[in-house]
């Protein structure tokens, strides 16, 4: 009976517990305890904002888990090119193929040199372009292992610059690193460079982004080098650099059977210059098989060009291919490529056949330029005129400057007629570069008068009296004097 009692006293509290909770007094009382049995645990929302805040949680840590793999894995490592070589070869390479460097690079790979070391020759070659200018320069060199990568060229060159004298180690290496959930690998370039003092590196380009060289399709065509130099010579200063007269920023080059004609203008004065190209030496040259070729190249490959053709070199290959309109040059090991200028030159030839000369005075070259270099002192940007007075009785011609600022006269003797008087003004620039240009110990200047151009050719002594040549200078005044 006592334990019957007992449990029946238990049981009316159990029944009145649960009927405490799950038997609400009413609905408002239902409503507002289901958010406080939630809080006893985590929310999960159902809304579109909880969704996407959940998803980026989500992403987060699988981006974290991603960079902590990569980070993780260890980079493939390619070794590159081992190569042993001098550094007065690499220095001499440099800095000729550094001129192709373009001042504003439009993308980095165009400030970069490419090294190609070759197991095959035994050579390294370097090679540097604005995509207008291609030069490459070879060398040899002891290659162990073959390469290939693209480095700045202005840093690889003070480097190597500042290097001692002796020998140069040069090692290239690739890290590829594959990216996680990625198809595509990042690749990062390095080049060793070590000497007797040091240890140097340089982060690079892979090889495979530089501008590929395409080749010229076209027979060489030797040139003696003393031929090609001196017609050059006569003519680049008077090209323009005025990219609005875009033709006339080159030179214009005829070649025919035996003869090699330059032509360079910038509407002011006209040089031209025909040379033998049977040259001085007694081989026998090749003959030109086409009846003649002509082209326009610009001024700035060919002041490269003069400026890193060796004397030294006998002979230089011109390679032209018309339909392309691309032009090579090619001596020793070093292989210059470039675009020809696309336009029709003027014909300065039928221009000038409309003047005639019946006056010829002759002048000392040397005495000429001095006096004109110390006139120069008083040129301005307004006025760079310079009067020219020549006095037959006085066989003499006076140069005469005259400023706000200042004046001067400088007095050269002369040999020309007796009865002459003429004034004519020329620009002073113009006339020293022409009087430069000549390569003779005298000048002779055909005159008209005060309206006409004037016409400088060779008079007297010349470097080389064998070579076969004819250089015409055309200045035209400044404007009208009386005579």
């Amino acid at each position: 009976m006592t334990q019957t009692a007992s449990k029946q006293r238990v049981k009316p509290a159990n029944q009145t517990k649960q009927t405490s909770v799950a038997t609400p007094k009413n609905e408002n009382e239902v409503s507002a305890n289901i958010p406080e049995i939630s809080t006893g645990k985590k929310k999960k929302s159902t809304s579109p904002d909880a969704d996407t805040s959940t998803e980026t949680i989500s992403n987060k840590r699988t981006n974290k888990r991603s960079a902590k793999s990569e980070l993780n894995s260890k980079p493939l490592i390619e070794s590159g090119m081992e190569v042993i070589c001098s550094q007065t070869k690499f220095h001499d390479a440099l800095s000729l193929v550094s001129c192709a460097t373009p001042a504003k690079p439009t993308h980095p790979i165009l400030a970069n040199a490419l090294i190609i070391a070759d197991v095959e020759t035994q050579q390294i070659h370097l090679t540097v372009t604005d995509l207008a200018l291609t030069i490459q320069a070879s060398f040899e060199a002891q290659v162990l292992l073959k390469g290939e990568i693209t480095v700045p060229v202005e840093m690889l060159f003070e480097i190597v610059k500042h290097c001692p004298n002796g020998n140069i180690t040069l090692s290239s290496q690739t890290q590829i690193i594959q990216l996680i959930d990625e198809e595509k690998q990042t690749k990062i370039c390095s080049l060793g460079l070590s000497d007797a003092d040091g240890k140097y590196e340089i982060r690079g380009i892979s090889a495979e982004e530089f501008p590929p060289s395409s080749t010229i399709d076209a027979t060489p065509i030797p040139l003696p080098t003393t031929v090609f130099k001196d017609g050059l010579k006569g003519v680049i200063y008077a090209v323009s650099t005025d990219e609005n007269k875009y033709i006339l920023t080159g030179v214009h080059i005829q070649l025919a059977q035996e003869k090699l004609k330059f032509i360079g203008t910038d509407g002011h004065r006209v040089a031209t210059t025909e040379l033998s190209t049977q040259g001085i030496g007694r081989k026998p040259r090749k003959q030109v098989e086409s009846s003649e070729i002509q082209f326009t190249i610009p001024g700035r490959v060919l002041k490269e060009l003069a400026r890193n053709l060796d004397d030294s070199v006998e002979f230089i290959n011109l390679l032209y291919d018309a339909q392309s309109n691309r032009l090579g040059f090619a001596w020793q090991d070093i292989i210059l490529r470039c675009q020809c200028l696309e336009g029709t030159y003027p014909d300065c030839e039928q221009l000038l056949a409309r003047f005639s000369f019946d006056r010829e005075v002759i002048l000392e070259k040397a005495f000429l330029v001095k006096a004109l270099e110390r006139l120069s002192v008083l040129t301005d940007k307004k006025e760079k005129g310079i009067y020219l007075q020549f006095d037959g009785s006085l066989q003499q011609l006076r140069l005469s400057i005259e400023r706000e600022f200042g004046k001067g006269d400088q007095v050269i003797a002369a040999h020309l007629p007796s009865e002459m008087s003429l004034n004519i003004q020329f620009n002073l620039k113009y006339l020293v570069e022409a009087a430069k240009a000549i390569p003779s110990s005298a000048i002779k200047m055909h005159l008209q008068q005060s309206d006409h151009p004037a016409m400088l050719v060779p008079y007297g002594d010349r470097p080389n009296p064998e070579l076969q040549m004819e250089m015409r200078q055309f200045l035209l005044p400044l404007y009208t004097l009386n005579a």
